[in-house]
């Protein structure tokens, strides 16, 4: 069999994803939801995707995580409908260029509830999940998760998007139910077989400070790739609005612990996820650059941030602030930082990793024993590969643990270190629920982040090591006598410079063809489906010559004949592998 070949595959996975803490460390770039109240607008007189210099200037600065605003009027200008092809276009432009600058993004609904309608009179805006004057819905949870089930589509396979973001601010929803809203946008995400991390935002604009009393005392999202993170905001002032529409002088008159309000204030969100043993990300603070005395405000704040170790972003960047005083978009074409900046890059971040299943980037859970990959940056200054199986627990200068649920601690076997990525096998008898993973370079720790250990978490490999696209797999076709034959089903075309389908061809009538996938975390019982046709499936197991690999067999009828390109659908124990595609002639 052509398993040598296949290893190499996992062995040199392309970067998808994406330097020392647990937490990453962005702005947010706004500009492409401006003009709310001209929609859909004019792009470059009402709205902005900035230029590439602003997610350059970013990156550069370690800033990497970049939280972008998208307006969902003009994203999907009809609910339910399909989504608006220019504005997509100029988005995923806006990621190319972040990834190119080193950098991950969060896609932001900054709708705050809401949904516009142009009426007669105007733009209506109407709140999700409430009836209108004549007593119709024109805009509920289901058309939201209708969205994110389309964005999913677009992106679960772009290692670029660190994070969907589901709505900015809901507040005032009236007859609207956040926590049910968001349940359903979380449910069509991980219905379309997609892991991403999800950030949940809370009712009433998302306080960080008003958080417990907000939303109650315990975590409402129910998540099967308990990837999600619940997302607050924090700001300074005595309102919480961000607008600083009093000086320091008159705040500190009204708080003697003005220094310390950040902190505090955050300290609320802080708790309520550690009580209840979930992610928070606080993507929007921020403090006017005209006033050097909020930098210690700004400062403490980072304090309690870096300690609860939360992601978190600046508010606010993009090239249409001009004045705006909390605006980090650096001035003069570029060459003058704000006065902020300081303070931001000395709580930047880094050592985060990226922990996904080695078969797909949109599989962010993990079976003990499977095969993971980690991105990040700076893991070592060294390349290397094991001369052979099983997996070192070291490899060069570098050691991988994994501390689980219930507190054991566990040193994963090492299949390839390279400076940004990170090949190996999960320890075996991982409890279930988020697991912790540490990445050790000659001895201190260099980068660290989680994973999901799950029951099931299939993955399936592809030839552009993605998890997308056609299969990396072959067919054994059993000849006269039992003659076997090893047989690809995708070659890669040079000058094309692209992977294409070999199609299957079902030869001599006595011959019997078995098509063989490969990939990882595949227990328990599976069942397949080929061009939506259920097959049983002959063995799905565990592959033999390389810990970690799986492999599944499925004998191939042949009223497959002449289908061309089809879907192959895998599902173990009940969980969706990422689909995978083949050719038949």
């Amino acid at each position: 069999m052509i398993l040598a070949g296949m290893f190499r595959i996992f062995l040199g996975l392309a970067m998808a994803v994406c330097a020392f803490a647990q937490y990453r460390r962005g702005v947010d770039i706004s500009g492409a939801e401006f003009g709310s109240s001209s929609i859909p607008g004019t792009l470059g007189h009402d709205y902005t995707f900035e230029s590439e210099a602003t997610f350059q200037y970013f990156g550069n600065k370690g800033l990497g995580l970049m939280r972008f605003a998208v307006l969902w009027e003009r994203l999907q200008p009809t609910p339910s409908g399909p989504l608006d092809s220019t504005y997509l276009a100029n988005l995923k432009q806006v990621i190319g260029w972040v990834k190119a600058h080193g950098g991950s993004i969060i896609l932001d609904i900054h709708n705050y509830g809401r949904y516009s309608f142009n009426s007669g009179s105007g733009l209506e805006p109407y709140i999700i999940d409430n009836a209108g004057a004549d007593g119709t819905i024109k805009i509920s949870r289901n058309d939201l998760a209708d969205l994110w089930r389309r964005l999913s589509s677009e992106f679960k396979f772009e290692g670029t998007v660190y994070a969907y973001d589901l709505m900015n601010e809901p507040h005032d929803m009236a007859g609207g139910n956040w926590k049910t809203i968001s349940q359903a946008a979380v449910d069509a995400i991980r219905a379309n077989q997609d892991d991403k991390l999800i950030l949940v935002p809370g009712d009433s604009w998302s306080s960080g400070n008003r958080w417990p009393q907000v939303n109650g005392a315990t975590s409402w999202i129910q998540d099967p790739a308990n990837n999600f993170a619940y997302e607050a905001h924090v700001y300074f002032d005595s309102d919480e609005s961000g607008t600083y529409a009093k000086t320091y002088d008159a705040e500190l008159a009204a708080n003697p612990n003005l220094a310390t309000v950040g902190q505090t204030r955050v300290s609320h969100f802080i708790s309520w996820c550690a009580t209840n043993k979930v992610r928070g990300i606080v993507d929007e603070y921020g403090i006017p650059g005209n006033e050097p005395r909020w930098n210690t405000v700004l400062d403490n704040f980072f304090t309690a941030l870096d300690a609860a170790e939360m992601d978190g972003a600046y508010w606010a960047a993009g090239e249409w602030w001009g004045s705006y005083p909390l605006s980090v978009q650096p001035a003069n074409n570029f060459t003058v930082d704000r006065p902020q900046l300081p303070e931001l890059l000395a709580h930047s971040g880094g050592g985060y990793l990226t922990a996904l299943s080695a078969a797909s980037v949109s599989v962010a859970r993990a079976t003990s024993g499977s095969l993971v990959t980690l991105y990040g940056s700076g893991f070592t200054d060294q390349t290397a590969v094991p001369p052979s199986a099983p997996y070192p627990p070291s490899l060069g200068n570098v050691s991988v643990q994994f501390t689980d649920s219930s507190g054991a601690t566990a040193a994963a076997g090492l299949v390839y270190i390279s400076p940004s990525q990170i090949n190996l096998q999960m320890p075996a008898g991982l409890a279930p629920g988020r697991a912790t993973i540490t990445v050790v370079t000659d001895g201190s720790t260099r980068a660290s982040g989680g994973i999901q250990v799950a029951a099931a978490g299939p993955g399936i490999f592809t030839a552009n090591s993605a998890g997308y696209g056609l299969a990396a797999a072959q067919v054994i076709r059993v000849g006269a006598g039992g003659a076997l034959t090893y047989e690809p089903v995708v070659s890669y075309d040079p000058v094309q410079k692209a992977f294409i389908p070999v199609p299957i061809q079902f030869g001599a009538a006595t011959d019997q063809l078995i098509l063989v996938l490969y990939g990882t975390g595949i227990g328990g019982s599976a069942s397949a489906q080929i061009a939506g046709t259920a097959l049983p499936v002959a063995y799905a197991g565990p592959q033999g010559q390389y810990p970690g690999l799986d492999q599944v067999n499925i004998p191939l009828p042949r009223t497959l004949a002449g289908l061309g390109m089809v879907i192959v659908s895998l599902t173990a124990s009940g969980v969706a592998a990422n689909a995978v595609q083949i050719a038949f002639q």
